[in-house]
């Protein structure tokens, strides 16, 4: 079985048996760097051709469908894409659409998307194909926004390399090589990477005293992970890409 071929094995059980609710306390911790991301998803789609990569049951899509003038949505998950045409359809959606395919051979013309966007995706693809497929369909001046993990991070590496049956064998957080090689197709990257000592509250149950250490430790991660030295420490990131090559 090749890499894509193990890829969509693994998201097709997992989308039908959501595997990841193992992961609940830990992720909770991300939910509001998923709603900046998703906030700043909404605000660059207005008017905007959009699409979404690795959409899975097509939460993001829906909403930036509410405010783009078409979104289209791709996921190697056929188990994905079927949940998310449903929950399109019962949204009463009408500018969205949604294909299995695979993000490192995206079959549209070149300068299709004003915006492409995704969440937890680029981790999964081998960049050296999907960096320049994704330049090519973004018109001149369009923007990618994604919600990615770092891979430098000791202490998470060590959680991750502790449990493997809950993510994919291929599958690699980004790292600098990846920021180097996105310049070769974009004119400007950036990373803003998110979570660092906030990790600590994980262990707290959900109330007032999680809700408050972590909006603390937060408040001091905005400030420590523009440190040189610590930001790619942080748990996870916003990497955006301008003006493709």
């Amino acid at each position: 079985m090749d890499r894509a071929a193990r890829e969509k094995q693994f998201h097709d059980i997992e989308f039908e048996q959501h595997q990841r609710e193992k992961l609940s306390g830990i992720y909770r911790l991300a939910a509001p760097s998923i709603h900046r991301f998703i906030e700043a998803c909404v605000a660059a789609a207005r008017g905007a051709r959009v699409l979404e990569v690795g959409c899975g049951p097509g939460s993001v899509s829906l909403r930036l469908a509410a405010v783009a003038r078409h979104v289209t949505a791709i996921d190697i998950s056929d188990t994905a894409v079927r949940q998310a045409r449903e929950r399109a359809a019962r949204a009463g959606l009408a500018n969205a659409e949604f294909h299995v395919m695979n993000a490192e051979e995206l079959d549209f013309q070149p300068d299709s998307f004003d915006l492409a966007c995704g969440r937890a995706i680029l981790h999964h693809l081998d960049l050296h194909k999907a960096l320049p497929a994704l330049a090519r369909v973004l018109k001149p001046g369009g923007a990618g926004i994604f919600l990615e993990p770092l891979g430098h991070n000791p202490a998470v590496n060590w959680y991750r390399n502790r449990t493997p049956d809950l993510r994919t064998p291929d599958e690699h957080p980004l790292l600098r090589s990846d920021l180097r090689l996105a310049t070769e197709f974009f004119h400007r990257v950036e990373l803003h990477p998110e979570i660092l000592t906030a990790l600590a509250a994980a262990p707290l149950p959900d109330g007032p005293a999680f809700e408050a250490i972590s909006r603390l430790l937060g408040a001091a991660d905005r400030l420590l992970l523009k440190l040189p030295g610590l930001r790619w420490w942080g748990w996870t990131s916003v990497w955006r890409f301008e003006a493709p090559r």
